[in-house]
């Protein structure tokens, strides 16, 4: 027998009624065994490398590979539904490539680095749990829109053209943050300030450029019958925020980079804005 896991309408007025597509059960199990599998494979990398930044590395692949089993089970998908897993699948390289190339310059990420000094003592096993369980757990929720986004084209209308737009363009604005921080980075001694570019409108244009990307895919699952996955943009916009993002980021780092205060002062936190005239 065949279990899903959501009503098939939701009613939100007297008059009103949103059709919410259901996702088979088997689906999601597919999808979640896929995310165990890969962090478990991702913790073992950084056990053997001794660094756990290599969670990075990994990140971007929970998606591709559950839009991929949510994919195989709608097959035959037409054109611009495979056009969209490619750009996926691009996607996800380059930022794995970003993260590789910054890891071989400059060792394991300072996040990670604070969190292997606060834990300790058996740092490789609390990992596991602490770090690469939970970013499957994360990937896994985040990955669910896919279900509808992916393989929702059949009838693609001008909308959804229009968020693969935005979803475009939300990567080429992750990609070029990417690659001015990184040529930055090469003559950076530690106490410098990136603030050309487009880092000059945002003190985190990659996170945005992430957020476009992330809010465009719900906006084709919702156009597909899946509203009810508001929670997967809504967790990431949190987690950027306030968990693994903007706060963890910037915490402590008026004291390694004198001139960041200032930078902030003038600076939006995400949003690209004209800078701020400081009185």
């Amino acid at each position: 027998m065949q279990i899903y896991v959501v009503l098939p309408f939701i009613h939100i007025g007297d008059d009103k009624i949103v059709n919410m597509n259901m996702i088979a059960s088997h689906l999601l199990i597919a999808s979640a065994a896929w995310c165990l599998a890969l962090s478990v494979v991702a913790w073992f990398f950084s056990v053997v490398r001794r660094d756990a930044g290599i969670a990075d590395v990994f990140w971007p692949w929970f998606s591709v590979g559950s839009a991929v089993v949510y994919a195989l089970d709608a097959w035959p998908l037409p054109a611009i539904s495979l056009g969209f897993l490619g750009l996926l699948a691009v996607s996800a390289s380059r930022l794995s490539l970003a993260v590789i190339r910054r890891t071989r310059r400059a060792g394991e990420d300072r996040r990670y680095s604070d969190i292997r000094n606060q834990w300790g003592k058996g740092f490789a096993i609390k990992s596991l749990p602490g770090i690469f369980l939970m970013q499957g757990l994360m990937g896994f929720t985040l990955a669910v829109p896919l279900a509808y986004a992916v393989t929702g084209f059949e009838n693609a209308s001008i909308l959804s053209f229009l968020f693969i737009i935005i979803w475009s363009s939300g990567f080429l604005v992750q990609a070029v943050a990417d690659r001015q921080l990184a040529v930055f980075s090469r003559t950076d001694d530690g106490t410098g300030v990136l603030s050309t570019g487009l880092w000059r409108y945002s003190r985190h244009p990659n996170y945005f450029g992430e957020l476009c990307m992330i809010w465009a895919i719900f906006a084709l699952a919702a156009a597909n019958g899946g509203v009810w996955t508001l929670f997967a943009p809504l967790l990431m916009t949190w987690s950027i925020f306030r968990f693994t993002g903007i706060t963890r980021m910037e915490d402590g780092i008026s004291s390694r980079r004198p001139g960041y205060e200032s930078y902030m002062k003038k600076t939006s936190a995400l949003i690209p804005l004209p800078p701020r005239k400081q009185v």
